[in-house]
């Protein structure tokens, strides 16, 4: 019990350090109890289903998993998925709008949201996230569409496509994960002793503020309820250990040199990044460029790690413009994306 009081202490001062106490403000405000606010307590489902389910709201079991979705709209589809600690929620900015035109479904990847863990928490790895996402997909009995995925979906995005080149016709990655990289040192922390083993039983939602905030380009951009997604998922039943389990995977792919299969992707791919992403930064999308035969990039100045949620009006006009024009529109190159960016308004501008 000392060993855990210190441990919140460490934490708390760390925010305090980082952020000017803010991150704590927005932890508190968004936990619905003292209990969460501490890390100590889960919050009932109940709570959390009134909340993040809607009458769109279905479920499919998969691999172990009560897979929370949503399929909107008409059309060509085209499938979304959310990265580390997200929900489908993150999407909210595209939704609306794609939904129109097309046939949109959104889904909790499996660990998160109200998908939750899996049966047996053991099974949550790298591979059996792609698996389950690919048995979902065939479940839903389609043809062909297109993909998005930003993150550690873009990876899953990634991987699928290049498992199931003839299932995907057009692929959209934003910051997404997968290549070796110099981690985050909040990530470095969040997978030393003793914060590995402790964060399985208590986890102080200060951490998912502080890690929000480090995430965004601009953290004036945070919407409130946004903020209570992220802290009120990561105190749902079961979730504490999944969400340290994520932190060594991810961590455990950023060293990992061996060869990716992205070559066999032959989807038209648009690679879409936050210029101020400190997760998975700018210069690593040479390595996508380099790799994918079919891509092309667009930059965003002054945004960090989750562009469709910080800046959605921009994403979503792009995404757009290469559902609609291809390719063609966007820069070849790294630098070709940057002195684009620097012609145009800043993003959120």
């Amino acid at each position: 019990m000392r060993l855990t009081v210190r441990f919140l202490f460490l934490i708390l001062l760390l925010a305090c350090g980082l952020s000017g106490c803010s991150s704590i403000g927005s932890a508190m405000k968004a936990s619905p109890s003292l209990a969460n606010a501490t890390g100590f307590a889960d919050i009932p489902m109940p709570y959390l289903e009134e909340r993040y389910e809607n009458d769109q709201s279905r479920f499919m079991d998969v691999n172990g998993y009560h897979i929370h979705y949503r399929d909107q709209g008409q059309g060509d589809t085209i499938i979304l998925l959310h990265g580390i600690f997200s929900a489908l929620q993150t999407w909210d900015g595209w939704v609306d709008e794609l939904s129109r035109t097309h046939r949109v479904i959104t889904l909790d990847m499996p660990g998160f949201g109200m998908t939750g863990a899996p049966e047996n928490p053991d099974d949550f790895d790298e591979a059996n996230i792609v698996n389950t996402f690919a048995k979902f997909v065939e479940r839903l009995d389609l043809d062909t569409f297109t993909l998005a995925g930003n993150s550690l979906g873009g990876f899953v995005a990634a991987s699928y496509a290049a498992q199931y080149a003839n299932r995907v016709d057009r692929l959209i990655l934003l910051d997404p994960f997968g290549y070796p990289q110099d981690t985050p040192w909040l990530l470095d922390l969040g997978t030393s002793f003793p914060i590995q083993f402790l964060g399985q039983y208590v986890q102080p939602p200060v951490i998912i503020t502080m890690t929000l905030r480090w995430a965004y380009g601009d953290p004036r951009r945070m919407k409130e309820k946004d903020v209570r997604r992220y802290v009120q998922m990561s105190q749902r039943p079961g979730a504490r250990p999944i969400y340290m389990k994520t932190l060594e995977m991810v961590e455990e792919r950023a060293e990992n040199d061996a060869p990716l299969p992205f070559y066999r992707i032959t989807a038209p791919t648009l690679l879409m990044w936050g210029e101020d992403d400190d997760w998975v930064p700018l210069e690593l999308a040479q390595r996508w460029l380099d790799d994918l035969p079919n891509a092309r990039l667009v930059t965003y100045p002054g945004v960090g790690h989750i562009p469709m949620e910080e800046v959605p009006e921009d994403t979503l006009k792009d995404a757009e413009r290469f559902l609609s024009q291809g390719l063609d529109p966007f820069p070849k190159t790294l630098a070709g994306a940057r002195h684009s960016s620097e012609d145009e308004t800043p993003a959120g501008g």
